[in-house]
């Protein structure tokens, strides 16, 4: 069984979101994607699982998939609303009696309110490796939601108010971003990581018994909050590493103006900026030190 609705917002403009639904019952799953609207991976990917629940049968369960939830932010490929500017996932649980963004964020929220697990499909940057992003040091559910996605990298979020996986968790239900690379104004769909992630998702649905296959048993990594190396005199930078490199504490990440820059910690690189020139207070390269 599966069925689409299209949630309307009133407001001056409409806004308008497409809910598709499939199966009955626990567990019920809730993919999200899109509200950032420049997040075009995300957005990539929820489409490849629109076309594979609609080829194939649930076993059990429910799943629930918003595959654009800020299409205004979309059609203009940012991170804001053009209605109001506000940012869509730092709104919630948003608000009906308010602006366009946060009538929207209450509109989601309520379709969030009956799921058992959230996953929410982001884009972390054209120059950046792919992770997932949970609470797993303050909810141990969400951790253990993360350790069952096949993306090889978890980060330890900050937990910024407003997010939907953050405001999920703390009202008790499992909830966790997926980053990918792209992104951007210009809309860039990386296809490598869309491809992950999508066996992610579905790897996740066969370890819940909900579609046909074997579930695998995926073993990602653990690391603390990013954190960011930036530039202190102006030149060119040259890189050492590609985005998901691990490295070793005093390792060589690249040369700024000549001289060498070294981590901080042991970790993996998680953004690094290709070969340019670069401006003090600019970051060249963002790491996660392993757990």
């Amino acid at each position: 069984m599966s069925t689409k609705r299209t949630l309307i917002v009133e407001d001056l403009m409409e806004q308008r979101l497409d809910i598709y639904e499939f199966g009955q019952g626990s567990p019920k799953v809730f993919f999200t994607a899109g509200l950032h609207g420049g997040e075009a991976t995300g957005i990539f990917v929820a489409e490849l699982m629109l076309g594979f629940l609609r080829a194939n049968a649930l076993l059990k369960g429910s799943v629930k998939l918003l595959p654009l939830g800020n299409p205004a932010a979309f059609r203009r490929m940012q991170r804001t609303s053009p209605y109001d500017e506000l940012d869509l996932n730092r709104s919630f649980p948003g608000k009906a009696s308010s602006t366009p963004t946060m009538a929207l964020a209450e509109a989601i929220w309520q379709e969030a309110a009956d799921a058992d697990v959230i996953v929410d499909l982001h884009c972390c940057g054209v120059y950046n490796a792919s992770y997932t992003l949970a609470l797993c040091e303050e909810y141990p559910e969400a951790k253990e939601l993360a350790e069952r996605l096949s993306i090889p990298r978890i980060i330890q979020s900050s937990g910024a108010p407003g997010q939907l996986f953050t405001e999920a968790c703390a009202k008790g239900v499992p909830a966790v971003i997926i980053e990918l690379p792209g992104g951007g104004p210009a809309g860039v769909i990386d296809m490598d990581s869309a491809e992950e992630c999508f066996e992610a998702l579905v790897g996740l649905l066969r370890q819940y018994g909900m579609v046909e296959g074997e579930p695998n048993k995926p073993e990602p990594k653990h690391f603390d909050k990013l954190q960011q190396v930036a530039a202190e005199v102006h030149g060119l930078w040259l890189p050492r590493h590609e985005p998901g490199t691990m490295v070793a504490q005093g390792a060589v990440l690249g040369t700024l103006a000549g001289s060498e820059i070294t981590s901080p910690v042991s970790g993996t690189t998680m953004m690094t900026r290709p070969p340019c020139y670069v401006f003090p207070g600019q970051p060249v390269i963002a790491l996660a030190a392993l757990k």
